[in-house]
């Protein structure tokens, strides 16, 4: 699968937004929560909004599929498909008038389908499936009317079929703060740092944007569980109470740990990607979201390096054509 948001958000926090429903984004890494419900049909309210918080707590449960047709790989390298299956777990609970606790557990599984000739093709299959198992937990504060801090951390194991879980093992953590300019206007920003295999620390800021232009359209880059492998931005078009149709891009990558079986055994490969896409998202019941989704992931780079980190092929993929849907319920 794929999906991406680029733009406002440079990276995302981990953090969890309980202002939105539990429906995601199509991304690669993460397809982020996005609709927006009123006040009162939330037992826990939302980061930077200006309601009046209610201690309770949320669960909301999502799986979704994405499909990525196949791709053809710079320099003759071969291509590939990808077929995306993601289950996730958010949660937040409201300790106090002041502090909410958030946390989620995500799995994740990629299914490559390499072909034709070259690194990236089915003769040397530089990788088969990646499994990524990703928890986190964390907080935000309401340090006054306007003002909301968050921070947190997250760790995550990601690693092809028989490699080593501890193998793929990357963490860190993130924070920063919002501020409500009003209802309809939430600026913010933070930092986050995290572990990459085989790689020196990623640094990468954190952009909060949630604008509200008008009682149908709005902007935002909430982007709620891709921990500095995702950023985004999206407009989105409130067409009923009900159905909602959103425009996003996404930058998106991942590192994994390979096996030993491969051509770089016990190594790491890599994958970028950036798609374009139209979201369609129908809440039949307050508590149900069911979107589908298709775009084009225009750009995108796969990477094999061996267990020291060295890069032994590198190359970029063309266009093309991703399809996918999901369904999230919120307890």
């Amino acid at each position: 699968m794929l999906s991406i948001i680029p733009v406002l958000v440079l990276t995302a926090p981990f953090t969890f937004d309980p202002a939105v429903t539990g429906h995601d984004l199509p991304s690669l890494s993460s397809m982020e929560d996005v609709k927006q419900t009123a006040a009162d049909e939330q037992p826990v309210p939302g980061f930077g909004q200006l309601d009046e918080f209610s201690r309770g707590t949320r669960i909301t449960f999502t799986t979704q599929y994405a499909h990525l047709f196949t791709s053809d790989v710079d320099s003759n390298q071969g291509e590939f498909a990808l077929d995306r299956l993601r289950l996730k777990l958010q949660g937040v609970t409201a300790l106090n008038d002041s502090w909410d606790l958030n946390y989620g557990f995500k799995y994740q599984f990629d299914g490559y389908d390499f072909a034709g000739r070259g690194f990236f093709g089915a003769d040397d299959k530089p990788w088969t499936d990646i499994h990524t198992v990703v928890f986190n937990i964390g907080a935000t504060v309401k340090l006054t009317k306007q003002w909301r801090g968050f921070f947190g951390g997250q760790f995550r194991f990601a690693r092809e079929t028989d490699a080593g879980w501890s193998d793929g093992f990357e963490g860190g953590g993130a924070f920063g703060a919002s501020y409500s300019f009003d209802e309809n206007l939430t600026l913010g920003g933070g930092l986050g740092i995290e572990s990459q295999l085989e790689d020196s620390a990623y640094v990468y800021p954190i952009v909060v944007v949630d604008w509200r232009i008008n009682d149908k359209w709005s902007v935002n880059t909430r982007i709620t569980s891709g921990w500095g492998d995702s950023a985004g931005a999206q407009l989105i078009y409130d067409w009923t109470d009900s159905f909602q149709i959103a425009l996003g891009a996404n930058y998106d990558y991942q590192r994994f740990r390979l096996n030993d079986e491969g051509p770089t055994p016990d190594g790491v490969g890599h994958f970028t990607a950036m798609p374009v896409y139209l979201r369609f998202t129908w809440a039949p019941k307050p508590n149900i979201d069911l979107t589908a989704f298709v775009g084009m992931n225009v750009s995108g780079e796969l990477e094999s390096q061996n267990r020291m980190g060295n890069t032994v092929s590198k190359h970029d993929y063309g266009a093309a054509a991703m399809v996918g849907g999901q369904v999230s319920i919120t307890f």
